[in-house]
């Protein structure tokens, strides 16, 4: 089953996000990072961290500027055996409408095809 990450300068939205699925798509596996200690920001450690612990292909989910930018070299350095795929789409919209497309069944590739109908 596909598995979600997200990806947030705040703590608090990658955290209600991540709730928000777990309450409307149960079963579905959320890992979730956002801040940077105490304050705001993502870093590609933080990214790292959560890709190591992926069980299963995942799609990417990211709010602002260098969130993209952390994740894209995260997900290069990767060298695990899944499907890693980052989605341009709404963080909560996006993520949610995954969560619910993998509830269902529905793979990686039905479900980035769509994600790309999406408007970021």
């Amino acid at each position: 089953m596909t598995e979600i990450l997200i990806i947030s300068h705040s703590k608090d939205i990658a955290s209600g996000t991540k709730s928000l699925i777990e309450q409307m798509a149960a079963g579905v596996t959320v890992h979730a990072s956002g801040g940077v200690g105490d304050g705001i920001g993502t870093n590609i450690g933080q990214i790292d961290h959560m890709l190591s612990e992926v069980e299963s292909d995942t799609i990417c989910f990211f709010d602002i500027g260098s969130s993209l930018m952390n994740l894209e070299m995260a997900v290069e350095m990767y060298e695990g055996d899944h499907d890693i795929r980052i989605a341009n789409a709404p963080i909560v919209e996006g993520s949610f409408l995954a969560a619910v497309e993998i509830s269902i069944g529905k793979n990686i590739d039905e479900i980035m095809d769509e994600l790309s109908g999406m408007v970021k």
